[in-house]
């Protein structure tokens, strides 16, 4: 773990939360027209991301800063599939504007924060099951990302009528009886979103070990 790769994962960081912070944007927004400020965003992650991507290959993988429990890599496995889940009901689900939400429906009765939910299971679960000062940097920072994300939104819903109005029928975080109920949820969702998640998931974990040098099923032997 090196130097580079920490001034890396600070600015891939700030990449995501400076420009989106509640003032921030609609400041930009109104100095650079919204076409302008979605392509300075853009550009500004991808750079970022790049610098992160170079950073992380060129740092060695540092020392072991603990060691997984042996329960680590299988949780990972199993609970991954609900990941996909999410990342793929979030996409294919309209939200609308922050400011103005649609009413809840699918993926949102179970979660108003699908996607960033989604992103912080995966670093928390990858981070869990590493140890390497390396991949600690890249999970901590998908992490921190994550939770700035639903911070971000969570503060911006309450200054609205509309996102007051949507948070009072959602619930931030998953329990037994969501507010609609899973069964409701479940049926918003389709079998196709459904069908979707697993479908990727499974890709995914074929892919894994040429993508990443890792086969998440090692651990069966």
């Amino acid at each position: 773990m090196t130097t580079p790769l920490l001034l890396a994962a600070t600015l891939l960081f700030l990449s995501h939360a400076a420009p989106s912070w509640p003032g921030v944007r609609p400041a930009l927004i109104a100095r650079l027209g919204r076409p302008g400020f979605i392509a300075l965003h853009s550009l500004g992650s991808l750079a970022t991301l790049a610098l992160f991507v170079l950073a992380y290959r060129a740092a060695d993988g540092g020392e072991v800063l603990f060691t997984p429990t042996g329960w680590a890599a299988p949780l990972v496995v199993v609970v991954m599939p609900l990941v996909f889940l999410l990342l793929v009901a979030r996409i294919t689900t309209r939200f609308g504007a922050l400011d103005a939400p649609n009413p809840p429906r699918g993926i949102y009765r179970i979660s108003r924060c699908p996607g960033s939910l989604g992103l912080l299971v995966w670093a928390l679960l990858h981070l869990n099951a590493t140890g390497d000062g390396r991949r600690v940097v890249l999970f901590v920072t998908m992490a921190a990302i994550a939770l700035f994300a639903i911070v971000k939104n969570e503060i911006i819903l309450s200054r609205s009528s509309g996102g007051q109005a949507f948070r009072a029928a959602t619930r931030l975080l998953p329990r037994p009886e969501p507010i609609g109920g899973w069964i409701l949820a479940m049926g918003e969702i389709g079998w196709a979103r459904l069908v979707g998640g697993v479908a990727a998931y499974l890709a995914m974990l074929t892919a894994h070990p040429w993508l990443f040098s890792v086969n998440p099923l090692y651990w069966l032997g």
